[in-house]
């Protein structure tokens, strides 16, 4: 295993590459540690590694990805985590969750390897930097959405006074997001009915909930459980004309109605940038965290074919300026 400080050495990304190459053994480790097996995080990796292979670092030749994935399991993650930072020249962590246990086991055995980090809301109340510009040997992207926007969408439709937020009350992430969307409902005058979960078997409960409440919308952050069992809530969603409003695209597009969404594979390659220029010899400590600037309006239609409720006149603009 080439040491990283050993191919930082070696400048620019073509010249290191084709060095490693001719070698043909020594590769630098990068270890990825993924949460879960969940469309939002697959997308945030794959574009993790393409933006690596972009800038001439490419599996099996100069590098060597080992992703692991404890499937949501936390006790798993950490001893995946303790392995990866004992095996690795630079890891990253994907959720705040499994970029916590790598940024602990990397400290815990007193190394300063590169700790990079994506689908993180929050990274600073996740304590894993200190601001976005002052952050050690850790650094990476923030999926933080626009929730107050998101949460606007359903002034857009009329009748809609109460809505509900659905999530799980154990991801940090979510509950962040929550509370943005009770802050963002009390400047709407919106009614907010609180959803939160420990599991997926209390979802279908919490929607009968909502029903019966006369909940007229639903706001889903971005939450791993939730995200899982979309496909389940889409007929109940769907029948009761519930508008729901998501914070990923791929939630809008699997069960929910439209919203602002995060592109996960950006952040996945903006990640992946931030990598190269490590391994290109940029110091860590000299590269901004950042947050996607960019929140496309998506829409599912069939959730309008299937419920009847118009889709208003500012949304129809909105989606056909994108398109422009």
């Amino acid at each position: 295993m080439k040491k990283l400080n050993l191919l930082l050495l070696l400048g620019v990304a073509t010249t290191s590459a084709m060095g490693l190459s001719s070698c043909g053994s020594d590769l630098t480790e990068i270890g990825i540690l993924q949460f879960g097996t969940f469309d939002a995080l697959e997308n945030c990796k794959d574009g993790f590694i393409s933006a690596l292979e972009d800038a001439g670092f490419v599996d099996g030749e100069n590098v060597k990805f080992t992703i692991q994935n404890p499937e949501g399991d936390s006790s798993t993650q950490d001893s995946m985590a303790i392995n990866l930072a004992t095996n690795s020249d630079m890891v990253f962590g994907i959720s705040t969750g499994s970029s916590q246990a790598l940024k602990n086991a990397v400290e815990d055995q007193g190394k300063d390897t590169p700790v990079l980090f994506s689908a993180v809301t929050d990274p600073v109340a996740a304590g894993l930097v200190t601001s976005f510009t002052e952050h050690g040997n850790v650094v990476g992207t923030s999926d933080a959405g626009p929730t107050d926007k998101n949460i606007e969408l359903f002034t857009e439709f009329e009748g809609i006074d109460k809505i509900g937020i659905i999530y799980n009350s154990a991801e940090s992430n979510s509950i962040i997001q929550k509370n943005e969307a009770v802050e963002a409902c009390e400047e709407l005058g919106l009614t907010l009915v609180d959803g939160g979960i420990s599991s997926q078997t209390e979802i279908d409960s919490t929607i009968q909930n909502f029903v019966a409440q006369g909940v007229q919308g639903l706001f889903i952050p971005t939450d791993n459980t939730i995200a899982l069992a979309i496909e389940g809530m889409k007929d109940t969603l769907e029948e009761n004309k519930i508008l729901t409003v998501c914070a990923d695209a791929l939630v809008t597009a699997e069960g929910g109605s439209l919203g602002y969404s995060v592109d996960y594979e950006n952040l996945g390659e903006t990640t992946g940038k931030m990598a190269a220029k490590i391994l290109n010899g940029v110091d860590i400590s000299t590269i901004p965290c950042s947050k996607s600037e960019s929140f496309p309006l998506s829409l599912r239609e069939d959730f309008f074919t299937n419920t009847g409720i118009a889709i208003p006149e500012s949304i129809q603009a909105i989606l056909e300026s994108q398109e422009a």
